[in-house]
């Protein structure tokens, strides 16, 4: 059936419009299990992401502990040949 004919029929005086109905989608059961599985499958998901969040931030400050202790030494070797 068209558009056309759907709408003649919807505005057509004195006639109740003819409702189809329309098909449902298949909702998916959720039940405590797969609730709280989901929550915990969410909150490990955002301690992984913290934990690679602080690999990040420790793998930086060890480059520049290096980079200091190698200024350190560079300034320590400096000293010692001009005292």
């Amino acid at each position: 059936m068209g558009i056309g004919s759907r709408l003649k029929r919807i505005f057509r005086r004195g006639e109740e419009p003819v409702v189809e109905p329309i098909a449902e989608l298949p909702r998916p059961e959720i039940t405590p299990e797969s609730a709280s599985a989901e929550n915990v499958k969410a909150k490990m998901d955002l301690v992984l992401t913290q934990l690679d969040s602080l690999s990040v931030k420790y793998n930086t400050l060890s480059e520049k502990i290096d980079r200091i202790e190698r200024t350190l030494n560079e300034i320590y070797a400096i000293a010692k040949r001009s005292g």
